[in-house]
C-alpha cells in the first residue's frame, strides 16, 4: 500500500493543495476518473459535520477565474498557477490525484467584462470543515480534500489529519 505524502506536492510557491478521490484506472494519462459514489457521499455526510453549502458560477479565462457565489452575491477573481501534480496509487481502495497550486486573489477589475471566456461552470458545493486549513469538499458529487498550505505549518500533523480523513471515508 502506497502512502499519500503531502511533501511530494509542496513547492516553494504552493499555497493550495487539492487531493481528489479517484477510481483505480486513474493511471491512464488521458482520463482522471473521479469517484462519484452515493455510498461514499452518504458516509461523508454521516461522519462529518456540514459547515457550508453554496452554489457558485465560475467563468474562466486563461489562468483567471471569476467566481460568483449565487447564495450571497459574493464575487472575486483568482489567479491559479499549477505547481505540481501527483497520483498516489491505491490507498484504501482508491487512487488519489493531488494538485498543488499557487493561488492569488486578484482585484475584480482584472477580469474585464468580455464575451471571450474559456469556460463557464456551475457548481453545488458542500464543505465539511475539518480545521482552519483543511476541508473535505463535495463539488457536484465529486470528492476532494482542500488544504491551505503555509510554510510555517506542522506538515506531519497535516499529514496525520489527511490520513485520518482517508481512513474515515474508505
Amino acid at each position: 500500500m502506497t502512502t499519500l505524502n503531502i511533501n511530494d506536492l509542496i513547492s516553494e510557491n504552493t499555497n493550495i493543495i487539492e487531493i481528489y478521490l479517484t477510481n483505480e484506472n486513474t493511471n491512464n494519462n488521458f482520463k482522471i476518473d473521479l469517484v462519484n459514489s452515493n455510498k461514499i457521499l452518504n458516509k461523508i455526510r454521516q461522519k462529518f459535520k456540514l459547515t457550508k453549502e453554496y452554489n457558485i458560477v465560475v467563468f474562466n479565462r486563461d489562468n483567471l477565474s471569476y467566481i460568483y457565489d449565487l447564495s450571497n452575491d459574493n464575487q472575486y477573481v483568482n489567479l491559479r498557477k499549477l505547481e505540481k501534480i501527483k497520483i498516489f496509487p491505491f490507498i484504501s481502495n482508491y487512487n488519489f490525484y493531488g494538485l498543488a497550486f499557487n493561488e492569488m486573489k486578484m482585484q475584480s477589475h482584472s477580469f474585464n467584462c468580455t464575451n471571450i471566456i474559456d469556460s463557464r461552470d456551475e457548481f453545488k458545493i458542500e464543505e465539511f470543515k475539518i480545521n482552519n486549513r483543511i476541508s473535505l469538499i463535495i463539488k457536484n458529487n465529486y470528492i476532494y480534500i482542500h488544504y491551505r498550505h503555509s510554510k510555517d505549518v506542522d506538515i506531519e500533523k497535516i499529514q496525520q489529519i489527511i490520513e485520518g480523513i482517508i481512513r474515515k471515508i474508505s
